[in-house]
């Protein structure tokens, strides 16, 4: 392989989705432990890279099989006149997709049945053939974005949440429950390996008093020096809601947090009618009834779609390793590029750049923290509980 073809590979690479990035990952380490295995004397051992690069190539033929199908562009294959559209409700082996003005049920093939957990989500685009009174899902077209969790059932894998989302709202109460920088931190991780952008809310502002709100605010301000958007609001007064209507215009979205910071009530806030129930917030704990049961995606005035999904208990982050945690936090990436050792994990080696950075106050030591559990997996205050979920 030539270095004009490496180039070109390392694009498309960087191009990738960040789940489909990490599983091309996996199998890449998976085929190079077997290649050291039975490697003998001085031979070059092979870098990580170059059995990425050799699996992305391989994919080429099929990616250009499927722009030939579609004619290049995305558009429906010819002679199909079920058409394209996207995928608003999901349930065992169907989903409903909207497709311009309409909403059409569509069963799904066997293949995608088996692997629907990981293989369909709302917010996909779907190519649709008729089928009876209906229509069936011929192909899940590829995703620009994709938000997972953790199976509850078996940690080796993930479920798919929402696809093609393009802002993930991260949603902390003022007061209770108690706002975790940690948690904070777990989610953008998260958001960043999504694909998506984040934005930060502090809701239930109104309870603050002044000297309450700059603690808050000084909290959360190595997000702002992130570029992440961090409003406050209250659903209750109307505080910053037309702010965040401007932040998500024209855009798809999902909105994250411990339940009982008032992510439904913040839905409400911004449309009445999005229908998102509110749940009471159980005395003794602060902490919210889940009331969300089934995933939908409402569309609000400003042109706004919300993916409303089940809670969760976590985002999948804990299979992450260094080099993928340290992408989630995009301050490392500066001094990333100077650390003395190509594999730095940013813990313990000489010449570390990050680890200067945090010393000299050029990184904000809470942050370097949460990046340090993370990778030992030592969730602390970032764990969610069993009270803490996600409706989306």
């Amino acid at each position: 392989m030539d270095k004009r073809e490496r180039r070109r590979l390392r694009g498309l690479l960087a191009d990738l989705d960040i789940g489909e990035r990490d599983r091309l990952t996996k199998r890449a380490a998976k085929l190079r432990q077997a290649t050291l295995r039975t490697m003998t004397g001085d031979a070059r051992r092979p870098e990580l890279e170059d059995f990425l690069l050799r699996l992305l190539d391989e994919q080429g033929e099929a990616a250009a099989d499927f722009a030939a199908a579609t004619d290049g562009d995305g558009a429906p294959p010819t002679g199909l006149d079920g058409g394209r559209g996207t995928v608003i409700a999901v349930t065992a082996g169907a989903c409903v997709v909207q497709a311009g003005g309409d909403l059409l049920d569509a069963v799904l093939p066997a293949d995608l049945t088996r692997r629907q957990q990981s293989g369909l989500a709302v917010g996909d685009e779907v190519l649709l053939e008729p089928r009876g009174d209906g229509h069936r899902v011929t192909a899940v077209l590829p995703r620009r974005s994709l938000l997972m969790r953790a199976d509850p059932h078996d940690a080796r894998r993930s479920r798919a949440i929402a696809a093609n989302v393009d802002i993930v709202v991260v949603v902390v109460a003022a007061k209770a429950p108690p706002l975790h920088p940690r948690l904070i931190d777990r989610y953008l991780v998260a958001v960043e390996r999504s694909g998506a952008r984040a934005a930060l809310v502090v809701n239930k502002a109104d309870l603050l008093d002044d000297d309450e709100r700059r603690d808050v605010l000084a909290l959360l301000q190595p997000y702002r020096g992130l570029g992440v958007p961090v409003l406050t609001c209250s659903a209750a007064d109307g505080e910053g809601i037309e702010d965040l209507r401007g932040v998500l215009a024209g855009a798809i979205c999902v909105f994250v947090g411990q339940s009982g910071v008032g992510k439904s009530s913040l839905l409400n806030a911004l449309h009445a009618t999005a229908a998102a129930r509110t749940g009471a917030v159980r005395a003794g704990d602060g902490r919210g009834r889940h009331t969300t049961s089934a995933s939908s995606l409402y569309e609000l005035p400003g042109d706004i779609r919300v993916i409303d999904t089940p809670g969760i208990r976590r985002f999948s982050v804990d299979d992450a390793d260094a080099a993928t945690l340290a992408d989630g936090f995009a301050e490392f990436a500066p001094y990333a590029e100077r650390c003395k050792y190509r594999d730095c994990t940013h813990t313990h080696e000489p010449g570390c750049a990050v680890i200067a950075a945090v010393r000299d106050g050029a990184i904000a030591r809470s942050r370097y923290t949460s990046y340090r559990k993370l990778l030992r997996g030592d969730g602390g205050d970032a764990q969610q509980g069993d009270g803490a979920e996600n409706t989306v």
